[in-house]
């Protein structure tokens, strides 16, 4: 009699490299089918790896969307930061800044989602105003006071006037192609932000 050995199935995942496999897996779910349609079981269905072997990783779906938020507001600082060095005088980089967001939010629609819907749970618009986005905005705006390009008000106040105008802008254009609609709002709010000097 014949004894045939049936093989475990191999998965191309090791230890080392599940953890950012796990990341991009969620992400394409959440950009078909929404943060609720998140969890462990079926992001490992997917790979084909264990829930043991995922929860190695990610202790649970709050582990694992704070590790996306994460590593989604590293590279919106880049962009965001990249930017700001392409321009000069605060109209300019404000501009750039909104279509860096714009573009953005449109290239990495997952990212955006699980990055912005914790600014609506408890303390999160403190912890985002604590981060270095929120950082650099406050930055030009501080610059741009030094000029006399912007009234003399707290920057950090200022800085989540801008945030609201942007992202709301952004929010209600996800559907659009042109950032002109983006370039058209920063006009009419830096009219409000302009010094006494500068609006006279």
């Amino acid at each position: 009699m014949f004894v045939v050995q049936l093989k475990k199935r191999k998965t191309d995942y090791h230890h080392g490299n599940l953890r950012p496999a796990l990341i991009q897996q969620g992400l394409r779910l959440i950009e078909h089918k929404g943060i609720g349609a998140l969890t462990m079981r079926e992001i490992g269905k997917r790979l084909g790896v264990s829930r043991t072997a995922s929860y190695a990783h990610f202790k649970d779906k709050a582990a694992l969307l704070a590790a996306i938020r994460d590593a989604g507001f590293t590279e919106f600082e880049k962009d965001l930061k990249a930017a700001k060095d392409s321009a000069e005088g605060f109209a300019a980089r404000m501009d750039a800044m909104s279509v860096a967001y714009f573009r953005f939010a449109r290239e990495h629609p997952a990212h955006f989602e699980v990055m912005f819907s914790a600014l609506l749970e408890e303390g999160g618009g403190i912890a985002a105003e604590s981060g270095r986005v929120f950082a650099i905005l406050k930055e030009i705006i501080g610059e741009a006071q030094q000029r006399g390009e912007v009234r003399k008000d707290d920057p950090a106040l200022l800085a989540r006037v801008v945030w609201a105008l942007v992202h709301g802008a952004n929010v209600l254009q996800r559907e659009s192609r042109d950032p002109q609609f983006l370039r058209f709002a920063n006009e009419v709010l830096r009219s409000g932000l302009a010094s006494d000097a500068e609006s006279s």
